[in-house]
This record gives C-alpha cells, structure tokens and sequence, in this order.
C-alpha cells in the first residue's frame, strides 16, 4: 500500500480541479466536467467557479448556458442546482436512475402520494415541456389539476420541490428566465439531441471522474457527495473493482485510481486561489477536517448549509473572503486564519484582479483584516 503525504493529495487535486494552472477559455466547458460541475444554487458563485479554474468571464458562462448551449443549469448531486457540459446530462440522469436511488416513504406520505402517482406526476411535468420554455406557474396550469393543496403548493416552490425528480429523470433542465421569472424546457429538446445510457456503467463513469478530481476518496466520500442514498457508494466502488488502488494518508486509507496514482505530482507549492462560495473543492468529501483546523470550521461551513468563500493556500483553508462592487472596482476583505506572508498576499491581489477581470470589472482593492 502507498504512503501518501497530505502535500501530494492536494496537489493532486489542484491539479485536478484545474487550480494549479487555469485551462485556457476554449477547454472551459470540458474543465467544468472535470470537477463534476459547478455549484449553482448561487448562480454568481458558479459563473465564479469557473472563472477561476479557466481564462473565461462570467459572461461566456451566460453565454454557454443560454446561446451556445454547451452547459446547462439543473437539479442533480445532492440535490442542489449545477452547470454541467451539456453532453454529459445524459449521463448523469442515467446514474440517478439506477436501483440504490429511492424515494422515502416519508416523503411520499407527507404529500399523500404513491410511488405510481409520483411516476405519473413526474411524466406529466415532463410531458408538458414540449416546445416552449415554461415557468412555474405554466407547469402547475398543466401538472397541478387534480393534485392536492399540498402537492400545488411545492410545484411552486422555489426549492425545486418535486420538479427535482423530474430533473433526475432527464426530463427537465433550466431554461433562459423571462423577465423576473424562471423557466424550465426538456433537455432532449433545448439541447438539439439526447441519448439513453445504462445507469450502472453511467454511475461507474461517474465515480471513475470523481476520483480523477478528488481521489483519494472512500466509497463514502462519494455517497456524500453523490447523494445519500444506501448503496450508491458500494455500486459504484463495485463498478471500479479491478481499477482502484487503496493507499494511506496521514493514517487513513482510501482509493484512488490506479493509473491515477502512477502519474501523483509532488507536494503544492506556491498555490494561491480565492475560491467562491461553494466551491466544488470543498464539496467533495464527507469531512472537511483535512482542509482546515477544526477551530475554524464554523468560519467555513456555515449555518444553513451555506459554505463561505476561502483562500486556498497550497491546497489548505487559510481564510475566508467576502466581496462589494463599487462602480468599475472588485473590493475583497480577506479574513486570515493566521498572518498570511507577504508573498501569499501578494498572490491573494493576483487572483483578485483575475476574478475582477472576469467579472468585467476593471479593478480589485484587497483589505486583510
């Protein structure tokens, strides 16, 4: 079993999440397939997300989404919005199709409803998206008669409500917003072409790219990230038999893919990132211990679930940042766990310029508390 240090796991993720060297703005898309999307409920975080892992603005974001179509906005991981490549849908709704991924009876007898009538619910939304983006209320015109209060209700809500599983199902995707209200259409439609995929080699496929970004990683790792549906991590863990190699860090075991760790780079050095709020690289792991001091958890996943936008040090959490726009300038306030060196702060008004570039702005101003 290989010894692996903390310094060689980061920089092999850096490398992975595209940190260590920003992808140039044309392989924009494929980057953010590599660290398995964007995460969007907070859509300036995500157009964030990827700026900072490529040479892109927040506008070819916008633009990728709504004109070229290569990325799309939805439901998937965890539940939560993401902006994946627009090829790769197919594949992530097949892996939300399989077996391990069921409804809990709770929630079907809190709104009063059967597996059957979900089905068919979930197939009427889905069949009413035929040609026209639709809002909320257009769907619930068509979707909702007959349903109870309750059920009308969450069709409306902004919380994705059950218009989640219809997400799942490949049914749905975001659409371009029409004035203050947003829209939904069918992927197989707004995206020009669609193909059905088997869910155990898509699941397989899909843990395969999880360890490419945030390997080493335990079958659990990957259920918290995934979802927390039973059996996932073992399906999935199952479909890599034969590809996987365990290693130890720090004392803990976990896996990598073997051909992965034939090529593991050398210990982070001199890596300095602002990642925004929800940071897929701090999403990937059911323990964030590794990535910052447990005083200062509090300071990054925050109540409500909500995780704070960090400086990113060699591969660690030194910090959290919040930022205003005033006129044409990006002002960052850097909150430091410890005194940052001079040429970490440095680096830290390097990458505040980038990402105030890449929002159109012509400027940044950086405050350390």
């Amino acid at each position: 079993m290989a010894e692996l240090s903390w310094g060689q796991v980061h920089a092999f993720r850096l490398a992975g999440h595209h940190l260590s060297a920003r992808a140039p703005k044309r392989d924009m898309v494929r980057a953010t397939g590599d660290i398995g999307g964007a995460q969007a409920q907070v859509m300036s975080a995500a157009e964030l997300q990827i700026a900072v892992r490529s040479e892109a603005s927040a506008t070819d974001v916008r633009n990728a989404l709504w004109k070229q179509k290569t990325l799309v906005k939805t439901w998937l991981m965890r539940g939560t919005l993401h902006l994946v490549p627009a090829r790769d849908l197919p594949l992530y709704t097949a892996a939300m199709s399989g077996s391990w991924i069921k409804t809990r009876p709770s929630w079907l007898k809190y709104f009063g409803l059967t597996e059957l009538e979900l089905k068919k619910l979930i197939d009427t939304i889905g069949g009413a998206l035929d040609g026209e983006p639709m809002t909320r209320e257009e769907i619930l015109a068509v979707a909702g008669e007959g349903q109870s209060a309750r059920v009308r209700e969450w069709l409306k809500s902004g919380w994705g409500g059950f218009l989640k599983p219809v997400a799942r199902a490949g049914l749905l995707c975001f659409g371009p917003s029409r004035g203050q209200s947003v829209t939904f259409v069918r992927p197989s439609q707004w995206l020009g072409g669609w193909r059905d995929l088997e869910p155990e080699g898509a699941l397989t496929e899909i843990a395969r790219r999880y360890l490419h970004a945030f390997g080493p990683a335990t079958k659990q790792d990957f259920r918290f990230w995934w979802g927390h549906w039973p059996g996932v991590g073992a399906a999935a863990w199952d479909g890599l038999q034969g590809d996987l190699a365990t290693v130890s860090v720090g004392g803990r075991h976990a896996q990598m893919l073997a051909s992965d760790l034939q090529r593991l780079p050398v210990a982070a050095k001199g890596s300095v990132q602002l990642l925004p709020p929800f940071d897929p690289y701090l999403m990937g792991h059911a323990s964030r211990d590794h990535l910052f001091d447990t005083v200062h958890r509090a300071k990054v996943s925050r109540t409500a679930g909500w995780i704070s936008a960090v400086v990113l040090v060699d591969g660690r959490v030194e910090g959290t940042w919040t930022h205003r726009v005033s006129k044409d300038t990006l002002h960052v306030g850097v909150a430091p766990f410890t005194r940052l060196q001079a040429p970490v702060v440095s680096q830290v008004r390097l990458r505040a310029g980038e990402m105030a570039r890449s929002m159109g702005l012509a400027k940044a101003v950086v405050t350390l508390a």
